[in-house]
Parts: structure tokens; C-alpha cells; sequence
């Protein structure tokens, strides 16, 4: 189904309402996968970072809501802001996927990237956009600055599109400083 999604055959949207619809599992069991997920060990330090500079940071994903807020959750990090496709239970062990914004963008991502900056983007805000994921492209072209790795990385190369390569936040951080120092 995956492979589907990227060879452009499905959209996103697609795979998560097959995916809930072959999912039985109860909310605690959600909670113990999300649970077992481990985020960037240099995150914290760049969003207290951003925090502290009144810089705004959003997570875009296009994946489920409901574990990547247990995620943040969990890491004490619930008052990050989070837009993305909604998961909900419909009874004990069933799953349904909601897309509330998948009108509005490419019709590939449940939730595009893309889209979410042009909505929200304040006039003259510098967006500086991290990305890992086959979903991060749309968000390429409304990026002032753009951070890759895996599959993100592996497009733009593909594309000949600039970009700074990272492997953890930490990287990010740094270059972050040395913009402002620029400015």
C-alpha cells in the first residue's frame, strides 16, 4: 500500500482508511506503540530555543493525531502545536481517519504541507522547514530554508533542489544561530 502512495497510485488518505479499517486495537494498545517511539534526543533543546525567541513551531504531519499527540505528550511537549489528519475510535477497536484538510491540498497528502504553510504563513515570516518524508515535499517550494533527510532528501537530489542535509536537531539548532548571527 506504501509503495502505492509513493508511486502516486493512492493518496495518502487512501492508505490510512485501509489501514483503520484493518486495525483492531484498543486505545491503550495506541497508547503503548506511541509510547515506544522516540523522538529526536536534540528536539526539546530547539523548541525551548524557539520558545525562548518567540519563534513559532508547528508540527505538520500527515499522519494521525492522536499519537503524535501522546508522543509530544508523553515528552512534555503538549503545548506544541499540531496539524494533522484525525484519528478517532468508533467503539473500542474499531478506527476511523479523518481529513480535514485534504480538499485543500494536492489530493496525494491526506493532510499536505504545502497547503498548511500557505494558510498560516504570517507576511514576511522566514519559514524554516524539517523534513524526513515522502509528505514533506509539497512543502518544499514554501520553504525559505529547508532541512532534509531520507526520503525528503533522497526528492530533492532527485529534483536538484537546495537544501541543508541534518541528522538530528541538534544540527539544526546551530545553523539556526548562525542565521541570526547573520542578520
Amino acid at each position: 500500500m506504501v509503495r502505492d502512495w509513493k508511486d502516486g497510485k493512492i493518496s495518502s488518505r487512501e492508505v490510512f482508511s485501509i489501514g483503520c479499517e484493518k486495525t483492531h486495537i484498543t486505545k491503550e494498545e495506541l497508547y503503548q506503540f506511541s509510547d515506544a517511539i522516540k523522538i529526536d534526543p536534540h528536539f526539546k533543546a530547539f523548541y525551548r530555543y524557539c520558545l525562548g525567541k518567540n519563534y513559532p513551531l508547528t508540527v505538520l504531519s500527515d499522519g494521525l493525531d492522536l499519537y503524535i499527540k501522546r508522543i509530544l505528550e508523553k515528552e512534555n511537549l503538549s503545548e506544541i502545536k499540531v496539524i494533522a489528519n484525525e484519528l478517532k475510535f468508533i467503539g473500542e477497536r474499531s478506527l476511523r481517519a479523518d481529513f480535514p484538510y485534504y480538499e485543500k491540498g494536492c489530493l496525494v497528502c491526506g493532510n499536505c504541507k504545502g497547503y498548511q504553510i500557505r494558510a498560516h504563513r504570517q507576511d514576511g515570516e522566514f519559514i524554516i522547514y524539517v523534513g524526513d518524508g515522502y509528505s514533506d515535499r509539497c512543502a518544499v517550494p514554501e520553504a525559505d530554508m529547508l532541512f532534509a533527510k531520507g526520503d525528503l532528501k533522497n526528492y530533492c537530489l532527485e529534483k536538484d533542489i537546495p537544501f541543508k542535509e541534518f541528522s538530528g536537531f541538534d544540527e539544526v539548532l546551530n545553523e539556526l544561530k548562525n542565521i541570526e548571527k547573520e542578520i
